[in-house]
């Protein structure tokens, strides 16, 4: 055997095995008057018993403290990281299913709601039959609508509504006719090429027409007149508003980008921007394209063709 390791065993495993094997004893002496305060003995079996608990004692405490302080984020970065992030992405998940769920229960009542609308209204026009068949039975005359039964109140408000706006829009639309005397129509433009996805309706606040065209499609001006507006909006996007004569006015809206300021005098048939979907009403890219007169808008499919 190599003699250097036999040297280094005869230096550690001499001392050492003997003190292991033995009992010994420790004791605690005063130093003042040299007397016995305490003492314990030491066994092998006891040794190893404490040695163990030791480190056991040690490691658990370790371990709580890098599991349940900030210790923890000098040791464990990257771990402690991740289950923030985990927390927060479960926090927002949760966030996201409660807003859902409330969105459901909103669309579900709305969906109740249009039923028993329509319900009512199929008996809405089952009454006003009835009434009028024994009305014309008893005195030949049919009722008017203010002899509606009381049951059917709000439909009648809703047939009002909407008698209502069809005489305020036929109202608009003859004025404009009376006005357009001076109006060349063969003057006005289509501002695009493309299909008509949405049409006119006063009764859902739709004040244009919506026209799908290719993308990068250029939109050019109706008629001549000046910019009074090009400008970008959160529910419009950008949009182009151009004031012709005879009290005209033009919306352009939903444009991917604008080619012309505000002030800047066109000409009909002029491209002033492109196609686009911006805004957040917009759900594709398209052109939604508005025609007022005297402040009022006006079917355009009525003095435009498409």
């Amino acid at each position: 055997m190599n003699p250097y390791i036999q040297k280094i065993k005869a230096f550690f495993y001499k001392p050492l095995i003997p003190w292991v094997t033995k009992k010994h004893r420790l004791v605690v002496v005063n130093d003042h008057n040299l007397t016995e305060e305490k003492s314990w003995t030491l066994s092998p079996f006891r040794f190893w018993s404490l040695i163990l608990g030791f480190f056991s004692i040690s490691f658990v405490f370790t371990i709580i403290l890098i599991r349940f302080t900030f210790i923890g984020n000098f040791f464990l970065p990257n771990a402690n990281t991740e289950q923030k992030k985990l927390k927060n992405e479960m926090l927002a998940l949760y966030v996201e299913l409660d807003s859902l769920q409330k969105e459901l229960v909103s669309n579900a009542s709305f969906v109740e709601r249009i039923k028993m609308l329509t319900k009512e209204e199929f008996e809405y026009e089952k009454d006003v039959k009835l009434s009028a068949e024994n009305v014309a039975s008893e005195t030949g005359k049919a009722k008017g609508l203010e002899d509606i039964p009381e049951k059917s109140q709000e439909t009648r408000k809703l047939v009002e509504t909407v008698q209502n706006e069809k005489k305020l829009q036929s109202l608009v639309q003859s004025i404009f006719v009376e006005g357009n005397a001076r109006i060349d129509r063969n003057q006005m433009i289509a501002p695009v090429s493309g299909v008509i996805s949405d049409t006119f309706a006063l009764g859902r606040n739709h004040l244009g027409i919506d026209i799908v065209a290719p993308r990068g499609s250029v939109i050019k001006a109706v008629r001549s007149g000046t910019v009074i507006l090009s400008s970008w909006s959160s529910d419009t996007g950008h949009m182009i508003g151009i004031q012709h004569d005879n009290n005209l006015i033009t919306w352009y809206k939903h444009n991917s980008a604008r080619l012309k300021n505000t002030g800047d005098r066109v000409e009909s048939g002029e491209a002033i921007a492109i196609i686009g979907n911006s805004g957040e009403m917009s759900s594709g890219p398209h052109l939604h394209f508005e025609l007022w007169y005297a402040g009022q808008p006006v079917n355009p499919k009525n003095y435009i063709e498409f």
